[in-house]
């Protein structure tokens, strides 16, 4: 069922309709073949750099996959993926058209940047969440040093 979630950010509220089914899909897979390369290359084994602290992964690996990202990203494609996240958006009521979005994010880019990951959240939140890729970020649990991995062969009959 669509529902529409609100949040407050830098003291104002916005609102937030969520796509229907097939939309979403459609976005998520754009979503994808934007960021999907560049989130490959941060979780895929790299070098031998040290982790930046809390994330698996270096921070040369971060700007690699930020370089990735960007020579894939275009200024019309960014543009249009914002235009097209922000629509169902609101701010104390008033729908987020491109016009509005250009007089009421003029030189405070970083609250814009909060609106597209409320919409993220609010359309995406189960696949970039913990239960989605977003469990990627969670650092691996070692395995006990007094327990080995199970290497027996088995075989299943009928």
């Amino acid at each position: 069922m669509i529902e529409t979630r609100e949040k407050h950010i830098n003291g104002s509220v916005y609102s937030c309709t969520q796509l229907p089914a097939r939309r979403a899909l459609r976005m998520k897979a754009k979503l994808l073949r934007i960021f999907g390369p560049a989130l490959a290359q941060l979780f895929l084994p790299g070098g031998k750099d040290q982790s930046m602290v809390g994330l698996p992964f270096s921070k040369g690996e971060a700007v690699k996959a930020i370089e990735s990202l960007m020579s894939q990203l275009d200024d019309k494609t960014f543009e249009s993926l914002v235009l097209e996240l922000c629509q169902g958006v609101r701010k104390e009521g008033m729908e987020l058209t491109d016009s509005v979005i250009d007089v009421e994010f003029a030189g405070d880019l970083p609250t814009l940047m909060q609106v597209l990951a409320f919409v993220v959240d609010c359309n995406f939140g189960s696949f970039f969440g913990e239960s989605g890729i977003g469990g990627l970020f969670k650092e691996a649990t070692p395995m006990p040093q007094n327990r080995q991995p199970d290497t027996r062969k088995t075989s299943i009959r009928n």
